[in-house]
């Protein structure tokens, strides 16, 4: 019998899972990078993935963020990019910037595989605790 081959979409649910727990592993410890209070984190994005959904899974666009800004405060974005520059530095906001205007312009669409590999990264990454 053929092996079933998952939906790009449950690919997606699959990989957003194990990234967002590698993401608060990564900053665990760490303030919000949005509002400072230390608190459990949430994997909160600076460029939505509703809009800009080539960079749901990059790590340089998804950073520690308490609930209260991740989910209720509409401002957060604010203080997120301020601090989301002096925590990458300059040149990796300025290229998470000009990927992001790309995204906008142009769509990007995961490929099954690349869902796949990514998939197997964070779960290495967790593994290692890295």
């Amino acid at each position: 019998m053929a092996k079933k081959t998952k939906t790009i979409g449950k690919l997606k649910k699959d990989l957003q899972k194990v990234f967002n727990a590698y993401i608060r592993m990564r900053d665990e410890g760490e303030p919000c990078i949005s509002c400072g209070s230390f608190s459990k984190l949430q994997a909160g994005h600076f460029y939505s993935v509703g809009s800009y959904d080539g960079l749901r899974f990059n790590e340089l666009n998804v950073h520690g963020e308490c609930a209260r800004c991740n989910c209720f405060d509409e401002s957060h974005l604010i203080t997120y990019r301020r601090n989301l520059e002096t925590k990458i530095g300059r040149s990796k906001y300025l290229k998470l910037s000009m990927l992001a205007d790309d995204y906008k312009m142009n769509g990007y669409k995961f490929a099954r595989y690349e869902l796949e590999e990514l998939i197997e990264l964070y779960k290495q990454k967790l593994k290692d605790g890295v």
